[in-house]
């Protein structure tokens, strides 16, 4: 991944920092930075770079660290002072996307972009606080266990998940390959719980999944984007290519449950149905604002396009929903997205740990923020979770044949 690249990350994740080495004692005249400390670090700081705070007085910060350590009568890990620390300051701002990733954190983010990690092979996500299986990848080890989509995670070695926060548990399941966790699951319709010793695996889950049917007589291709991650756009671009080669009357782009990823891809993914113009803008802390545009030849601007969304597809997914709809380029089927219309840049700490921060919010070609709003679909309709039905795709195949 190239530079640029790599500075357009996930949920969509676009950092500049320059201000953390304080809370471990660390502090050197660097950036402008001039330093008169204490005993376990600086009182004060004073910092004489232009445009930054002129006197920032930390005395509080290490009066209440100092206490802390003096008098707490459990065990003291002074890195999770730091790490503690450093998350305050990012929880701070009230941004959810301003964080602080732990380098346990980082490692599973990137794994995630990726879509490659060890583990069992499940998607699960916090339902009424109860970690939930979403669904188990297919031919994975969970599948192949019996985990269906739907049970509750309520133990994990041993470990009640009521015990664990929810990266907490993702922590536990995954692991390396070749070695077991056990798993227990309480199941709708089953009493007690259900265990599982499900041995791991290497995972590989691809971005995009393509399938082209005959649907009443016409030819369909349906393209399945999970995330805009680091193989999306060259598999899109397969998806695409055996489409034409299908000579497919229309495209169905099933964008639910994507949370989003890298900026430029949802862009090129964009560009392939608009003939020129822009694609979204980027607005920053100033008010300045940049457009961008497509920026390829438009060879299926003329193909009849539907886009499949629902209250989980955010971010890079709204980019691309809300460009199509704004420009009447694609029919938005389903139900209102997710409403994240942010964008944030990502930097690796010396430890491997990493900070987020939003940095600018992003407008639809029509001006339209999307931040906690989300996009309405001009055909809407909800998948009923009671049947074995894909209700949603159902009617964008009925649409497509019209």
């Amino acid at each position: 991944m190239d530079q640029s690249r790599n500075r357009l990350l996930l949920f969509i994740l676009i950092l500049i920092v320059g201000f953390l080495s304080f809370v471990s004692g660390n502090v050197a005249g660097k950036a402008g930075i001039d330093v008169s400390g204490s005993i376990l670090g600086p009182e004060k700081v004073t910092n004489t770079s232009k445009g930054k705070p002129s006197d920032v007085d930390f005395s509080v910060f290490w009066e209440a660290w100092n206490k802390l350590d003096k008098n707490y009568v459990g065990d003291i890990n002074v890195q999770d002072f730091v790490y503690g620390s450093i998350s305050g300051l990012f929880n701070s701002t009230g941004d959810p996307y301003t964080e602080f990733l732990k380098p346990k954190d980082n490692e599973r983010f990137k794994d995630d972009i990726s879509g490659e990690f060890e583990g069992i092979g499940i998607e699960i996500s916090s339902v009424n606080n109860l970690p939930t299986v979403v669904a188990p990848l297919p031919d994975s080890p969970a599948e192949k266990a019996g985990i269906k989509a739907k049970d509750v995670i309520s133990e994990v070695d041993g470990t009640p998940t009521a015990d664990l926060a929810f990266n907490e548990v993702i922590d536990k399941i995954r692991g390396e390959k070749g070695t077991q966790v056990k798993i227990k699951i309480s199941r709708e319709g089953e009493k007690g719980l259900i265990e599982f010793s499900v041995v791991r695996g290497s995972i590989k889950v691809s971005s995009v999944t393509n399938k082209v049917q005959k649907y009443k007589g016409k030819t369909i291709s349906e393209i399945k984007i999970r995330q805009f991650g680091d193989d999306t756009e060259s598999l899109f671009n397969e998806a695409l290519a055996e489409a034409e080669k299908q000579r497919s009357s229309a495209i169905v782009l099933d964008l639910r449950n994507n949370p989003g990823g890298y900026l430029e891809t949802s862009v090129s993914m964009a560009s392939n149905f608009l003939d020129g113009g822009v694609v979204v803008t980027e607005v920053d802390k100033s008010g300045n604002k940049k457009d961008f545009k497509t920026n390829k030849r438009a060879k299926f601007k003329d193909v009849k396009l539907i886009v499949l969304v629902n209250g989980g597809s955010a971010s890079a997914s709204e980019i691309v929903s809300g460009a199509l709809k704004d420009r009447k380029r694609a029919t938005i089927i389903g139900s209102k997205t997710f409403g994240k219309g942010s964008v944030q840049v990502l930097e690796n700490l010396s430890d491997g740990s990493a900070v987020k921060i939003t940095v600018a919010k992003w407008l639809t070609p029509n001006g339209s923020h999307i931040d906690k709003i989300g996009i309405e679909p001009d055909i809407a309709i909800e998948d009923n979770d009671n049947t074995e039905e894909d209700e949603v795709l159902d009617r964008a195949l009925e649409y497509a044949i019209q």
